[in-house]
């Protein structure tokens, strides 16, 4: 990947674009960050919609920001186009890069877009595994240590949490080596620049007793949740239910 960063800047005319060595990827998440692209002689533009307002154009600036930096792309933005005080690119609730990297993982599943060339299929298993960023690895470390607070807590309900927890925590350690050595396998792999040889594409699909044990974890996981609502959250006449 190129080490020089890509610039996202306000520029004179008051347009706020995204200028450097941008690959298709990089203006994929562009686009998904609100940017629209436009040929030109120098080559694409790469900007955000015009007349949106300073507060709507800082916003998706810092978001697209974010997206490049969770997909590894070195970015520089424009200190005027922070967000407002307060206020979070992609969600009020999580850190913005978590959020960005979440959202990165949802559109790359759901469309698939880009991954049938070994190299960017290696790549989005890096975002999930990759050393000290790997997303997977702070998602164990979080379980194990709530697995610790837990076992702390009084009666044999928490200690068979911990322990479960702290069994969830070293089957996440195992995906994450699994998926990386996967990702270094795709990542050193040549790209095809052409169909020959390649296979009709087969839709993966989870193997039929795993997703049997998921959908019987989801219909117990409603039941207990159900169990615990509050009184008030019961429909009127059916006690116990909710809404």
């Amino acid at each position: 990947m190129n080490k020089d960063p890509i610039m996202i800047v306000r520029g004179r005319g008051g347009e706020v674009e995204a200028e450097g060595l941008i690959d298709s990827l990089a203006s994929e998440l562009l686009v998904r960050a609100g940017f629209v692209t436009e040929p030109t002689l120098r080559g694409p533009w790469h900007r955000l919609p015009f007349d949106m307002g300073r507060e709507w154009e800082n916003e998706h600036a810092s978001h697209a920001a974010e997206m490049l930096r969770a997909a590894r792309y070195p970015v520089r933005l424009d200190p005027t186009l922070s967000p407002a005080p307060g206020r979070v690119a992609g969600s009020s609730d999580v850190p913005p890069s978590v959020a960005a990297a979440a959202q990165i993982l949802k559109d790359w599943a759901a469309s698939g877009a880009g991954l049938q060339q070994p190299h960017e299929a290696g790549r989005a298993l890096t975002l999930l595994a990759q050393g000290e960023d790997s997303l997977l690895r702070p998602a164990a470390d979080l379980l194990l240590a709530v697995a610790s607070a837990v076992s702390s807590l009084p009666g044999p309900a928490y200690d068979r949490d911990a322990r479960r927890l702290a069994e969830l925590s070293g089957v996440l350690r195992v995906v994450e080596i699994d998926v990386d050595r996967i990702a270094l396998r795709l990542r050193a792999a040549p790209d095809f620049t052409s169909s020959t040889g390649r296979r009709p594409q087969v839709t993966a699909k989870i193997p039929a007793k795993l997703e049997d044990l998921a959908h019987r974890l989801s219909h117990a996981r409603t039941r207990e949740y159900e169990a615990h609502l509050p009184a008030s959250a019961a429909a009127p006449g059916e006690p116990g239910r909710s809404r």
